[in-house]
This record gives C-alpha cells, structure tokens and sequence, in this order.
C-alpha cells in the first residue's frame, strides 16, 4: 500500500467573532484543502502575546489571518491610545510571532490610509497621508509589517459590509424600520467591500499560492457611489418607502474627518492575480437576501 501524505496548510484567524473574521467562518467550508482556526479575543489578544504563544502550543499553524482591529472611527479620535494598541501594537506582537515560528501574515488595512484629496483612483503605491487616528494607525501597522522578515500582504479594503457585526448596510436597514425620512451624506466617494466575497477570494488565492505575489494589494467591490447613492441601493433591496435625503459632510459633523475621495484601483489584484470582483450591487442583493433569510429583516 502506498500512502501519499497530502500538507493541509494551517491559519490562526484572530478577530474571528467579528465582522470581517465572521466573513470567514461564512465560507471556509469553500476550501476544504485549508485549515482555520477561528478564535475571538478571549482565546487569542493580539496585544496579549502570551495569548498567541498559548494558543500555539496546543494548535500550531502556518500563518495568521489578522482580522483583529480597533474600527470605530469616531471613538478612535477619544481613544487614541486603545486604536494604536490593537492596530499598531497588537500587529507588532503577530510580527514578533511570525518571525519566531517562520509564520506568514495576511493583513487588513484601509482607504482611510489615504487623505481623499486625489481625483483618479488610489493605486496601491500612492502616497499616503492619513487624516484621523484610525487611519494612522493603521499605516502604522503597515508599515511595521512591511519592514518584517515574515512572509507577509496587506490587503487594503473600503465600505465593509456584510450580514455581520456592525455595518452601513445593517444600520440603514435598522433605520428604515422607524424613519420615513433619512439624511445621508452624498459628497464622500467609494467603493463598497462585501466582506464575503473578500474572504473568498483571500481563501482563493491562498490556495494556488498567489496571494504573496505583492506586499499590498487592493480589495474593493466594482461600481464607485457616495453614501447616499449606497443607502437608496439597500432601501430599494428592502423595497421600503423611507426617502433618503442627501447632505453634505459639512451639515453632519463627525469626530473623525473622513476622506472626501477614496476610490481604490484594483487592477493588481484583477490583472495580475486573475481575480474577477463582482459589482457591489450585486454583492448588497446577496447580503439582503442572507439576512431576510435569517429573519434579521
């Protein structure tokens, strides 16, 4: 008898309860060939690197899927400090990792990296300038995990949504529940992101081994809108009657300035990795439909 022993790589996900790690769960069962090891902050603190060593010990893997991070980003301008914690401090305890056991790490970062003053969209080479404490911290991040020796991509994403954790997509549908009438900022350009459809095509090319092809890539539904644009779409979905009125960020202030513009351009990973991105209209169709399936609406 001959026994061929086929590898099965293995990936920590950390932040596996929330939004983007639940996008995960969602279609792991897609890639039988990749183990995931799907643990919330309880189990695994990224900014507790003991918590990582001790998971390690009783399941070792090959690599780490970030999807931990701090991302409110109007209490990230009260919590400076909390922000850069998780988002600069806890990535340099996965680097510190990697680099010991010779681990791989597969990060998400942001547009908000940018300033949204450009007017073509953002390449994944365009400088950076980041406007609020989110965003720093996340190029914070970055840029530590581009200087480390460990096998490493940041995938920079937009306007996630999916039928998880806290979203735009979930708030506006909440909302039209109650309101007749709705006021949604329509000068702030870009492009949605279903988080599902990410974790898909992460899986995807982990799987023939093309994900590491570039140290950055971008990640972004295709279709370009503003806020209100987005809103009407998911009332339409809904087939509600609440009429979105559009206004300017100047008459809904924030904590945090958010960037006016910005669009990430995607064909690297479109052109150079083969991976076809549905539009975000057709990605909020399937969205709506798990949660009107969930009996979430």
């Amino acid at each position: 008898m001959i026994i061929i022993w086929t590898f099965m790589p293995s990936y920590l996900v950390t932040g596996g309860s929330g939004q983007l790690g639940q996008c995960f769960h969602a279609v792991a069962k897609e890639s039988p060939a990749i183990n995931l090891f799907f643990t919330s902050r309880n189990e695994v603190d990224i900014t507790r690197s003991e918590t990582l060593a001790n998971f390690y010990s009783k399941n070792p893997f090959d690599g780490i899927i970030n999807c931990a991070a701090y991302t409110n980003v109007d209490q990230a301008e009260k919590e400076e400090e909390s922000a850069f914690k998780i988002n600069t401090e806890g990535l340099r305890n996965l680097i510190d990792f990697a680099e010991e056991k010779k681990l791989s790490i597969i990060h998400f970062s942001t547009d908000y990296v940018f300033d949204g003053n450009s007017s073509e969209p953002y390449p994944e080479e365009a400088a950076t300038n980041p406007i609020g404490i989110y965003g720093n911290s996340k190029l914070k991040g970055e840029v530590h995990l581009s200087k480390s020796s460990c096998k490493n991509v940041t995938i920079r994403i937009s306007w996630l949504f999916s039928p998880f954790g806290k979203n735009f997509v979930k708030t506006i549908a909440h909302l039209v529940k109650d309101k007749k009438e709705l006021k949604v900022v329509d000068d702030q350009w870009g492009r949605p992101t279903y988080g599902i459809d990410l974790a898909r095509t992460v899986l995807k090319l982990l799987s023939n081994d093309t994900l590491h092809t570039f140290p950055i890539l971008h990640y972004a539904n295709q279709g370009v809108c503003n806020w209100k644009v987005f809103a009407d779409a998911i009332v339409n979905e809904l087939e509600c009657k609440t009429i979105i009125q559009g206004i300017s960020t100047s008459a809904y202030p924030t904590l945090a300035k958010r960037p006016n513009y910005s669009i990430l351009n995607t064909e690297r990973i479109e052109k150079e990795l083969g991976v076809t991105i549905p539009t975000w209209q057709e990605s909020l169709k399937k969205c709506i439909q798990i949660l009107k399936n969930d009996g979430s609406f």
